[in-house]
């Protein structure tokens, strides 16, 4: 059997572009930026492409009389280091990793958000191209989440417009910060 794992699809929405990462959506939801373009509200946060820091920063122990070859004291260690691995859902193939949700206090039926996640989606894989290469560009990973607050059920034309609108501001704001 052919391996299809390492074939990337620029048009689709596959599950390693999915945000499934239980520390990286708690560090997107504690640490990221918000922006609101109604009804919909995003995340998002620029991560460095070196992700040890961010999973194994509790483990990491000083050690003050531990000596190298070198005879000079090491002043941190993973004392698991081999047994600590990256998880498989954390490691990016794409450059941006994106959780989309529908709020379920408003709409409280499950057809209802599944529908409004579809449309989500949808309007995110056809418009995220430009995106992915500017974050691309800009030589970091970005964490992002798209969540739909509003109380109506929209067509797609306008969550598809609400998408671009977003996805243009959030790359003018990454812009303005590299600047300074």
């Amino acid at each position: 059997m052919a391996n299809h794992a390492n074939k990337k699809k620029l048009h689709g929405f596959s599950k390693s572009e999915r945000l499934c990462n239980f520390s990286l959506k708690k560090l997107l939801f504690e640490k990221g930026n918000t922006l609101h373009t109604y009804p919909l509200k995003l995340y998002w946060l620029p991560i460095d492409k070196n992700l040890e820091h961010i999973f194994f920063q509790k483990s990491t122990t000083c050690y003050s009389g531990a000596l190298n070859k070198s005879n000079t004291l090491r002043q941190e260690q993973n004392p698991s280091f081999p047994h600590k691995i990256i998880p498989p859902n954390a490691l990016f193939p794409f450059p941006v990793q994106c959780l989309i949700a529908a709020s379920g206090k408003v709409h409280k039926k499950a057809v209802l958000r599944n529908h409004l996640k579809r449309l989500l989606r949808e309007a995110y894989r056809k418009n995220k191209a430009p995106f992915y290469s500017f974050v691309q560009h800009s030589g970091k990973l970005m964490l992002m989440a798209i969540i739909y607050t509003g109380k109506t059920q929209p067509g797609y034309a306008d969550i598809e417009k609400k998408i671009i609108v977003s996805l243009q501001r959030i790359q003018e704001t990454i812009a303005k910060q590299q600047d300074y």
